[in-house]
């Protein structure tokens, strides 16, 4: 069975999580003196069915706890870096865009007191300026019960396309015994979606993509404002007194597995990032291939330069988890598998095979 075209044959073989536990990690880049270690884990739902299920993905799957698990153990004392956002630690091209160090300030909240959801609270907290105006990004988040003086760790959960801020997502996590937020990333409220023209008065730019906004300034355009609009969630989540802010993860689906690409690489405060069918290098092959292709050559690098992850993810230093399907038309294996090579981290990747063996896991 080949893992990846033209890598080596892999055996694969099924293991209890005990095994799991014991797996080395290693950061040796992919070669054929360096094999990645592999394991098979039972038969993945199909992601059909799960796209359009987000809010209740995670808890579904017996094999993402599974899995995720399994990834947080094999972390063991694996460190990310501990310092905060700071243009002064990154590329010129992502501290030239952002402005880091004032989005590791958490951001004024304001009620949402029409919102209400058993178990979270809704909030509205202060985003970055579109077309003059200030915006206000949506958001659900949740403590779990702590014994006095305890902790929590945290999750910043990134939606996907045609989708929003999930009340069960963090629910989910809390349960979990984890702290989480979820914003909406596209100035909807989930009562609304994410219709535009239902979207609420504090409303940044419009998603997904920002394929048709090449015209508009730099600072006024969707990839721009989503990505700050996570850092300002983790800024916001890792400042709550029940927080631990040195164990707070990210993960995201589809648009929101692209957009934690983009956010691990520029925000080393995250300990972790799970991307689950999302990656970079959309001009190969990928399902918005053609959205960039139409913008023209010259916008077409532009979009490439600015907002596509294979700019960002050579920064990555953290452990990633990369859950994908080998069905994903959007984001094909050939541009997770140059993704996944990027970053310079622990690097696990889970393939998820729906006519096939099952789901393969590799570190």
């Amino acid at each position: 069975m080949m893992l990846w075209r033209g890598a080596r044959k892999r055996v694969f073989c099924k293991v209890d999580l005990a095994i799991l536990m014991r797996t080395s990690i290693s950061n040796r880049p992919e070669t054929e003196s360096s094999p990645r270690s592999t394991l098979s884990i039972p038969k993945w739902e199909d992601r059909t069915k799960t796209r359009d299920l987000q809010s209740n993905f995670l808890g579904r799957t017996a094999v993402w706890r599974f899995l995720f698990i399994s990834f947080l153990i094999c972390l063991g004392d694996a460190k990310g870096q501990d310092k905060p956002v700071s243009g002064a630690n990154l590329p010129s091209q992502a501290a030239s865009i952002w402005n880091l160090d004032s989005l590791s300030e958490p951001p004024l909240t304001y009620p949402a007191d029409d919102m209400a959801s058993p178990g979270v609270k809704a909030i509205f907290y202060e985003g970055l300026p579109f077309q003059g105006k200030p915006t206000r990004v949506f958001a659900w988040y949740g403590i779990p019960k702590l014994k006095p003086g305890q902790k929590a760790p945290a999750m910043v959960l990134v939606h996907g396309g045609g989708a929003t801020a999930f009340a069960d997502w963090v629910r989910l996590w809390v349960s979990r015994g984890y702290a989480a937020i979820a914003m909406d990333l596209c100035g909807s409220t989930p009562t609304l979606g994410a219709d535009i023209a239902r979207r609420h008065e504090w409303a940044g730019p419009p998603g997904w993509g920002g394929f048709g906004q090449m015209d508009w300034p730099q600072t006024d355009q969707w990839c721009y404002h989503a990505v700050a609009d996570i850092l300002l969630a983790n800024s916001l989540i890792r400042s709550m007194p029940e927080v631990d802010p040195e164990r707070v993860g990210i993960t995201g689906i589809s648009w929101g597995g692209y957009l934690t690409c983009i956010a691990a690489a520029i925000d080393h405060r995250f300990k972790f990032a799970v991307p689950v069918y999302g990656c970079g290098f959309l001009l190969d092959d990928t399902g918005f291939t053609d959205d960039v292709k139409l913008l023209g050559p010259e916008n077409a690098v532009q979009w490439m330069t600015w907002w596509d992850p294979s700019s960002y993810l050579s920064q990555v230093t953290m452990p990633m988890l990369w859950v994908d399907g080998s069905n994903d038309t959007s984001y094909p294996l050939n541009a997770l598998q140059k993704s996944y090579r990027l970053p310079s981290g622990l690097r696990t990747l889970a393939i998820c095979c729906p006519k096939g063996p099952g789901c393969t896991i590799s570190t």
